[in-house]
């Protein structure tokens, strides 16, 4: 049988995850594909509508759709065909409106937009609700960050992103709901710019200069963590030695830092998703860290997930202590990640068979080296 999804052209991964998260859509992982709700008409079922992740390609099983392209996902989630209103989601130059339409196979470069650093001005210095979360005026202050009552950021506390090449620019905002709940349709956190491209939050000037990333060289160390909400609560703790993913998993250009810095240890510490089904942050932490196999040693990576849901938790809770104290025994890691991909949920860390058996078996030839 022909595969329809080979019709399409191919994006990358992140890039679809990061539109559809930023459109509302709640995601369930299936290995090569997602399952969602059609948010679009407030349907509930959440295995309703099946997206492909390496080229968006969708199909609604309610409405009995067959395979359609990623940008008309977008036109029904937007309300509209308007090319220009869909371009803000879709690079449509990558992946057309019409695909009957002669295409520039060119590649294209995604610059980095730079934002005034006046529009730093326009966030309020209002601060309850992580003062709330225990989090100090001292290192608010540190991030740079306020509350939104404009723009895309509306209705969030927001961080600027300051760029590597030329730290005084401003490349990107990320922002976090204070009206978000788990039932909520819109995302927790809101990002504007190629948080791909985010080396966060070592490029983040301070009176002291780059203080994240000197921690990082003098400390030899690095932990790898999800969400803004992480760096603040592992800096509230003194713990500045930290690289944040916004929740796509380690990037191309994070890794190059990484190569650069060339850290004695590793520490992969995304969310503890322990109270669900599947303990999604944990498959992630698994999967950056078949990933960063290929540039480093073995004996410098390491998974280490909070003692609570995140560090944010953790700080709530004052089990930092506990974290810290957390003996990783690297031998008996391995040997629990090589068990996960020999599993049923091996394919939903690596989606291609012969890239998966490639790993079990270099693993399986560390640990009876």
């Amino acid at each position: 049988m022909e595969d329809k999804t080979t019709q399409y052209p191919r994006l990358e991964q992140g890039e679809i995850q990061e539109t559809l998260t930023e459109l509302g859509f709640r995601l369930s992982d299936r290995g090569a594909y997602w399952q969602t709700s059609a948010i679009w008409r407030n349907g509930d079922n959440p295995t309703a509508i099946q997206i492909y992740k390496d080229s968006g390609v969708w199909r609604d099983f309610v409405e009995d759709l067959g395979h359609q392209p990623f940008t008309r996902l977008v036109g029904k989630v937007l309300g509209t065909n308007d090319k220009k209103q869909i371009q803000k989601y879709v690079r449509t130059d990558k992946l057309e409106l019409n695909f009957l339409e002669e295409r520039d196979n060119r590649v294209k470069i995604k610059m980095d937009q730079v934002y005034s650093k006046a529009d730093l001005k326009r966030l309020l210095p209002h601060h309850k609700f992580y003062l709330d979360k225990k989090i100090s005026l001292d290192t608010l202050k540190i991030y740079q960050g306020g509350y939104a009552t404009v723009g895309k950021m509306n209705g969030r506390y927001t961080f600027p992103v300051f760029q590597d090449k030329v730290p005084e620019n401003i490349i990107g905002f990320t922002g976090r709901s204070l009206r978000y709940t788990p039932s909520s349709t819109f995302p927790k956190w809101k990002h504007i710019g190629q948080r791909r491209n985010w080396i966060y939050p070592l490029y983040l000037p301070t009176s002291e200069g780059y203080m994240f990333r000197d921690h990082v060289e003098k400390s030899q160390e690095v932990i790898i963590v999800e969400s803004v909400g992480d760096s603040l609560a592992l800096t509230e703790n003194k713990i500045y030695n930290h690289l944040v993913t916004f929740g796509l998993g380690v990037s191309s250009k994070q890794i190059c830092e990484l190569v650069a810095l060339n850290p004695s240890n590793i520490i992969i510490a995304y969310n503890n998703d322990s109270d669900k089904t599947v303990n999604v942050g944990l498959e992630s932490a698994i999967k950056d860290f078949i990933k960063l196999m290929d540039f480093f040693d073995l004996s410098k990576l390491s998974i280490k997930l909070p003692v609570e849901n995140d560090f944010s938790d953790m700080h709530m809770k004052d089990t930092f202590a506990t974290w810290k104290n957390k003996e990783v025994k690297k031998d008996s890691q391995i040997k629990f990640i090589l068990k996960t991909l020999e599993s049923s949920r091996g394919f939903s860390i690596i989606s291609n068979k012969k890239k998966l058996k490639s790993k079990i078996e270099f693993l399986q030839e560390y640990l009876d080296y």
